[in-house]
């Protein structure tokens, strides 16, 4: 039980980080804040940050490190941040055109 607390700190960071880097990045462009839009960003963020939680976890992060990055992550957003776990998951299991720069690089 405490573990699964300590899952939802993590994830309702990410969340929050989500939603204000949405916002401010609306504020910088002077776009218009849309309510939906950004509910669904944070959403977006809470469920990148969780696969980031795991990803810590499983390296045996220290929790303020696992913080930082799920934190930074979330500010990031869904999208930058599921595109940077899709290069380093297609890189180790060697998919796609990163398989074809390895070969090149071999």
């Amino acid at each position: 039980m405490e573990e699964l607390m300590g899952s939802w700190i993590y994830v309702l960071i990410a969340a929050l980080g989500g939603v204000l880097g949405h916002m401010m990045r609306k504020l910088g462009a002077q776009q218009p804040i849309r309510v939906g839009e950004t509910v669904l960003q944070g959403v977006g963020a809470a469920f990148a940050g969780y696969l980031i939680l795991l990803g810590c976890r499983s390296l045996d992060l220290p929790s303020d490190v696992s913080g930082v990055i799920i934190g930074l992550c979330g500010w990031l957003g869904a999208d930058a941040t599921l595109m940077l776990l899709q290069t380093y998951i297609y890189k180790k299991l060697k998919i796609g055109e990163h398989a074809d720069d390895e070969k090149k690089s071999n």
